[in-house]
């Protein structure tokens, strides 16, 4: 990637700030979540984020050695990967980045 030191910082950067707004508009602490998972770009991006929400390691859901980056797939593919581990009412964090340049966040509760 040419840019590959400023998409780094921007998908960190953005990827944190939309789950911490997320997490902020409803008002949930990030110890209250369950899981959290991140883009699968690479294993860089998502310790770097999950440091600034404070995550601990065991929050964490990873396919990235398994499956490498994905693209756009990957917050899918680590989700069904880790799904049965889910218990009813688990908070799941998702947060995506598109190149580094657009990013986002959701919420999902198990049921």
């Amino acid at each position: 990637m040419p840019h590959g030191r400023e998409v780094f910082t921007n998908a960190c950067r953005y990827m944190a700030a939309s789950a911490v707004k997320l997490l902020s508009r409803n008002e949930i602490d990030v110890g209250a979540l369950r899981l959290f998972v991140p883009h699968q770009a690479n294993r860089r991006i998502i310790d770097h984020v999950a440091n600034d929400l404070g995550l601990a390691p065991n929050q964490i859901a990873s396919t990235i050695e398994t499956f490498g980056n994905t693209g756009s797939a990957s917050v899918l593919i680590t989700l069904i990967t880790f799904l049965s581990q889910l218990q009813r009412n688990d908070l799941v964090l998702l947060t995506v980045s598109g190149g580094g340049y657009s990013s986002g966040a959701a919420l999902l509760l198990k049921n």
